[in-house]
This record gives C-alpha cells, sequence and structure tokens, in this order.
C-alpha cells in the first residue's frame, strides 16, 4: 500500500514537471520568440481544472500543443490541474514505450478509431475530473462543417455542469505538415516554417441546456452538432472579417 502511495506521487509529480516542461517549450516555439501566435477570447476560458470542454478544428498533428500555449501562457506552471486532456490516435502515436509514457505524462488518451462507444464513455468519465479539448470533426480536416457524434454526447451525458468553449485556429499548417500515412518518418514531427504567426480564438460559452432536453437521443444529438458547427464557423468568419478590416 505505501509503495503504491509513494508510486502515485511519483506519477503525479513526473506529470507536472512534464507539463511545465511541455508548456515552457510551446510558448517559446508558438509564442516568443519563433512564431508569435496571436490568442484572443481568452477571458472566455473558466480558471477551474474539471469540467471545461474545448472543441476545436483540427489542422495538424500539434494543434493541442498550440491551443494549450494560447490558452494557458505560463498559467500551467501554477496551475498545472487546468492543463486538458487529449486525445491521440493509437495506432498513429502510441508506438514506442517511452513516447506511451511521455503522452500519459502530458494527460493524452490513446483513441482506437474501432472502439467510438468506448471513447465517448471515456468523454464523461473524464469531464467529471479534467478539462477537455475534442478535435470534434474527428480527423484533420480543413471542412469545418465536418463532425462526429462524440461531443455531442459528451455534452448531453455529462454528469457535472460542464462549460463548453468553442475554438478556431488556423495558421499552424503553414509550420508544420499535416501528417498522415504520407508524411512517415521523422519528418512528419518537424517544423518547415518559422515566423508563421498562426491565430487561436476562443468564443464565448455555447449554451446547450435546451438541446439537452430533447427526449430523442438522435435529434438532440443532431441539433447540438448544428449548433457546434455553427460557432465554429461563426469564429472563422469574425477573425476573416477583422482581418480584412485591418
Amino acid at each position: 500500500m505505501l509503495f503504491h502511495k509513494i508510486l502515485r506521487r511519483f506519477a503525479i509529480w513526473a506529470s507536472y514537471l512534464a507539463i511545465v516542461a511541455t508548456s515552457i517549450v510551446s510558448i517559446l516555439f508558438f509564442r516568443i520568440p519563433l512564431n508569435f501566435a496571436r490568442a484572443s477570447g481568452t477571458k472566455n476560458i473558466p480558471r477551474q481544472g474539471s469540467g471545461v470542454l474545448f472543441l476545436a478544428n483540427h489542422l495538424t498533428m500539434w494543434d493541442s500543443f498550440l491551443i494549450a500555449a494560447a490558452a494557458f501562457f505560463f498559467r500551467l506552471i501554477f496551475y498545472p490541474s487546468e492543463a486538458f486532456v487529449n486525445f491521440a490516435d493509437q495506432n498513429n502515436f502510441f508506438t514506442t514505450w517511452y513516447v506511451k509514457i511521455l503522452l500519459q505524462l502530458l494527460r493524452t488518451e490513446p483513441v482506437a478509431r474501432r472502439d467510438q462507444a468506448t471513447l465517448m464513455r471515456r468523454f464523461v468519465e473524464l469531464l467529471n475530473k479534467r478539462n477537455l479539448l475534442i478535435f470534434y470533426q474527428g480527423t484533420r480536416s480543413k471542412n469545418l462543417e465536418l463532425i462526429k457524434s462524440g461531443p455531442a454526447f459528451a455534452i448531453r451525458n455529462a454528469k457535472c455542469n460542464i462549460t463548453v468553449i468553442p475554438v478556431y485556429h488556423e495558421g499552424i499548417n503553414r509550420i508544420f505538415s499535416r501528417g498522415g500515412p504520407k508524411t512517415q518518418g521523422i519528418w512528419r514531427w518537424l517544423p518547415r516554417n518559422f515566423f508563421r504567426r498562426p491565430t487561436v480564438v476562443f468564443g464565448e460559452p455555447i449554451d446547450f441546456s435546451d438541446l439537452k432536453k430533447i427526449k430523442n437521443r438522435r435529434l438532440s444529438t443532431q441539433l447540438i452538432n448544428e449548433r457546434i458547427v455553427r460557432h465554429i464557423t461563426t469564429l472563422e468568419k469574425s477573425l476573416h472579417a477583422h482581418n480584412a478590416v485591418k
């Protein structure tokens, strides 16, 4: 029993150190002094360690690091509990023992593409204990209207009061490749460019209280998905309109 307590305490501290180190590296790379990422709407993010669900579009394998650097800046050094859990394809990322250990320390959960039911239940379970980042498209894509049902399931079945923050980002695909089967080897992990200034926008929390009352699950899921897509596309249009005025 004592050994397990010591081991658990060690794991907590190892996770903290990994999160802090990764946060500093991400800030140095994405914000200062290499790429000067722009972040807006961070005031919409609740400062709490659980029940916050970030829903973002997905462009590259490094999106979660950009979003974390934009959302938390140096806060994770002092408030590591705010770090969100994110998810990565089991066959694509969890390939070696040392990568598995690192990803676990960084609160990254493996995703088995053929077992979506288990994944959706895991969303609900984790929201009670952590913050979550879910790429709502379910894959890397520029199509913002593509959406999987996992986020809707988590929103409808969450056992705690959650805050859903829509996130739109762009520009990271000019730094890193999209990834995937055609970019095997070490090159898939390395940046192609610097000083590209990606942008991350955090929208106001989305209210789903009216849609969660709908008893027809299929209809409820459809309407929740439509609302998610509408908010993300609105963030995109607002950003482009702002840039056009400038």
